[in-house]
Parts: C-alpha cells; sequence; structure tokens
C-alpha cells in the first residue's frame, strides 16, 4: 500500500539541472536578466540563475514535458533521410527545370537548385548537415550564412581557405587540432569568430 503525503502531494518534483548555454544573448524567463543557462531538459526555456529557474518551476514544468516531446519529434525528423528529388525539378521551389538549363546538383544527397533557388539563403543550401553541394562549412567564409534544407545552420569548426588576404593570428586558437567537421589537423577559428553574425 502506497501513502502519499499532504507535503508530498504539495511539494512538486525538483527542477532539472541547468547547464550552460552557448547560443548567444537571451533573457531570463522570470527576472529578464541575461540568461546564460537554459534547462537541461527542455534547451528551451531560459534562465539566469538556479534560484529563477526555482521559482518558475511550477509554471514551467508541463511546458519543459511538451518542449521534450517537440525536441524528440524534432530529432526524429532530423534522423530521417529526405527523399531524393525528381531529376530535372528544382528541390527549393518544385519548379521543373527544362533541356539546356542548368541545375545545381549535390551527389550525396540528391539536391538540385535551380538558378534562383541557389543564391536564397535557405533554399539554395543542400541537405547535407557538414557541407553545401560537397563544399566544407568548416572551410567557407563565416560571413557565408545559410540553413540547411532542414533549416539549421552550421556552428562547427571553422578554418577558412585564404585566398589573399589571410586572417589575423588572434582569431585562431593558438594549438593545432582535428577540425571537427572534416578532421583535418590544423588551426581552427576561436569560438567568437565562428559566428556568422559576428560578420554581418
Amino acid at each position: 500500500m502506497v501513502i502519499i503525503t499532504l507535503a508530498a502531494m504539495l511539494i512538486p518534483d525538483p527542477p532539472h539541472p541547468l547547464e550552460e548555454d552557448r547560443c548567444g544573448f537571451a533573457f531570463c524567463e522570470v527576472c529578464m536578466k541575461e540568461a546564460p543557462y537554459t534547462c537541461s531538459a527542455c534547451r528551451t526555456t531560459r534562465y539566469c540563475s538556479p534560484r529563477c529557474q526555482g521559482a518558475d518551476w511550477r509554471v514551467h514544468r508541463q511546458s519543459c514535458k511538451i518542449h521534450q516531446k517537440l525536441n524528440e519529434m524534432n530529432t526524429r525528423i532530423a534522423l530521417t533521410p529526405p527523399k531524393r528529388p525528381p531529376l530535372g525539378q528544382c528541390t527549393g521551389c518544385n519548379a521543373k527545370v527544362g533541356e539546356g538549363r542548368r541545375l545545381a546538383l549535390c551527389k550525396d544527397c540528391g539536391y538540385q537548385a535551380c538558378g534562383s533557388c541557389e543564391s536564397h539563403y535557405s533554399r539554395g543550401t543542400c541537405y547535407c548537415p557538414n557541407s553545401n553541394f560537397g563544399k566544407k562549412y568548416c572551410q567557407m567564409e563565416p560571413r557565408w550564412y545559410h540553413t540547411n534544407g532542414r533549416g539549421r545552420g552550421y556552428a562547427g569548426d571553422r578554418h577558412p581557405e585564404t585566398h589573399g588576404q589571410p586572417y589575423p593570428s588572434e582569431m585562431y586558437e593558438p594549438v593545432k587540432r582535428a577540425c571537427d567537421n572534416c578532421g583535418l589537423v590544423t588551426k581552427v577559428f576561436k569560438k567568437e569568430y565562428r559566428d556568422p553574425w559576428v560578420w554581418h
């Protein structure tokens, strides 16, 4: 026989641990101060401290479960390989491209883009998570910012090819290491210089 005390009914389960969030500036759900932490379970709601998280827990614990389910669903969708589009049809806008007109084709994922979609920030990016039409994101200029065909931006290491003017040495980490995208052992950009928004 299970006995549930009044105290157990009134005191909710404790909040999930906080984890440091690297996604940039955001505001605390409670006090609107800068929030460097996020709930480790839903990874959506931001807090400035465990104190504010505790104050919000009675409200947040229901939405936390919903966000966890949504995250699971989005992860499943992201892991499902997209269907290859029919040849001669732009994946970005679904327009059929006639004979003699060029389509950019990714040999890895089968994504095809017509001329207008090829330059679009989202439709001009194939489904590959670490490259775009065969070119590795880590080797592209940080100014280059697209989201892939599933709306995800690249956030990994960068060691862009320099054409002429090299990047300043203070932008690079002091020691060479393997790039987390292509595996090349080289000097990569420091974290603060990887974000494409720094360059806009």
